[in-house]
C-alpha cells in the first residue's frame, strides 16, 4: 500500500453502485477496483482489489487524506483509514491548539500592523491569488509588494482587496514569494507592514490535484457534501487551504443551509488564523443544526464554541 498523491492519471467514472454503510470511512475516486466502481463508499472491512498493474485511489474521511493502493488492503485494520495520532493533533498551531504554537506576539504588540486575510494559508494552487487584507485606521493607500529571487512586483491601490493584476507575471510553479503590504497615510507609512510567505507548489503536484478535483466533480455527489467532505479532504491532503475555503464559501453564496458545511468552513477559518470568521460560521452552524434537528453536527459545533470561548482574549497571530 502507498500513502500519497502520485501515480497515473485518473479514468472516467463509472456507474457508482448504490451501497449502504452504517458508517461510511472512505470513498473509492479512481478506477483500477476489481469489484468498486469509482465513487463507492467504503464501509469498514471493505476490501481493495487493485486489477493487475493499477493503483486505486480513495479518500480517507477520519485521517483525512488520499490513499493509494496497489496491493490488496482491508479498511479499518492494520492503522488503514484511522485518525492520525492524537499528539500530531496537538501539533498543529491553530487559535485553539496554542501549545503547538512558536513564541506568541504580546497583548497589544504590532495591533497597528497590516493583517493579511487571503490568499488563506500558505500552499497555493491558484497562481494569481487574490490578496485582501483588513482596514488600518487613518490609512489613505495600501502598497502591494509581491518578491522573490528573480521575482518581483508592485502596486499602490486604495481599496484593501487586490485581484491579481492581469498586466503582472503569475507566481511561477515551485517558488516561494513574500506578500507585503504596507498602509500608507500621504506620503508616509502607517504602522507597520503585513507580509505572508506563500509557496507554490510544482506544476505536476498542482495538475495532479486538479485531476483528482475534476473527478470528483465528475462523480454526482451533492454539491455541499463534495464541497465539506471530498474535495475538502483533496485540497487539505496538499494544504490548499486557499481553494477549500473559496469552494466552501461558494456554496454558502449558493444558499447552503447544511450545518456541517458551515462548521468546516469555520475549522477552515481557524486554520487561517481568523478566528472572528470562524465564530461567525460555527454560530450559523448551531442555528442550523438546531433547525433542522441535527443532535450530532449541533454537539460539534457546540464544542468548538465551548473552548473558542475559553481561550477567547488569548489569540494573537502566530
Amino acid at each position: 500500500m502507498l500513502l500519497s498523491n502520485s501515480g497515473g492519471a485518473l479514468a472516467q467514472p463509472q456507474l457508482v453502485a448504490k451501497r449502504v454503510c452504517i458508517n461510511e470511512i472512505g470513498r473509492i475516486v479512481s478506477s483500477g477496483d476489481r469489484y468498486l466502481a469509482v465513487g463507492s463508499e467504503i464501509c469498514l472491512g471493505d476490501k481493495i482489489n487493485p486489477s493487475n498493474g493499477s493503483t486505486v485511489k480513495a479518500v480517507c474521511y477520519s485521517s483525512r487524506q488520499v490513499l493509494e493502493f496497489q496491493q490488496s488492503a482491508v479498511f479499518g485494520v492494520s492503522g488503514i483509514c484511522t485518525p492520525p495520532p492524537v499528539q500530531a493533533e496537538r501539533r498543529q498551531c491553530t487559535p485553539l491548539n496554542l501549545d503547538g504554537c512558536p513564541k506568541m506576539k504580546g497583548p497589544g504588540e504590532d495591533q497597528d500592523s497590516v493583517k493579511l486575510i487571503t490568499p488563506y494559508g500558505n500552499i497555493l494552487l491558484n497562481t494569481r491569488p487574490t490578496i485582501s487584507w483588513r482596514p488600518v485606521k487613518n490609512a489613505t493607500s495600501y502598497t502591494v509588494d509581491i518578491t522573490s529571487y528573480e521575482f518581483h512586483w508592485q502596486t499602490e491601490v486604495e481599496s484593501t482587496t487586490l485581484p491579481y493584476p492581469k498586466g503582472q507575471q503569475e507566481l511561477p510553479y515551485g517558488g516561494a514569494y513574500t506578500i507585503t503590504v504596507t498602509a500608507n497615510q500621504g506620503n508616509s507609512s502607517v504602522g507597520s507592514p503585513g507580509s505572508l510567505v506563500v509557496h507554490v507548489l510544482p506544476e505536476s503536484d498542482v495538475r495532479q490535484v486538479l485531476e483528482e478535483v475534476n473527478h470528483i466533480k465528475k462523480l454526482g455527489l451533492s454539491p455541499d457534501e463534495a464541497a465539506f467532505l471530498d474535495l475538502d479532504i483533496v485540497y487539505m491532503s496538499k494544504g490548499f487551504l486557499n481553494e477549500t475555503i473559496n469552494t466552501l464559501k461558494a456554496r454558502v453564496a449558493a444558499g447552503s443551509k447544511n450545518p456541517t458545511l458551515f462548521r468546516v468552513l469555520g475549522d477552515r477559518y481557524l486554520d487561517a488564523w481568523l478566528p472572528d470568521e470562524a465564530f461567525r460560521e460555527y454560530k450559523k452552524a448551531e442555528w442550523l443544526a438546531k433547525s433542522s434537528g441535527n443532535s450530532n453536527e449541533l454537539a460539534q459545533v457546540q464544542s468548538r464554541l465551548k473552548l473558542m470561548k475559553s481561550v477567547s482574549g488569548t489569540i494573537t497571530d502566530p
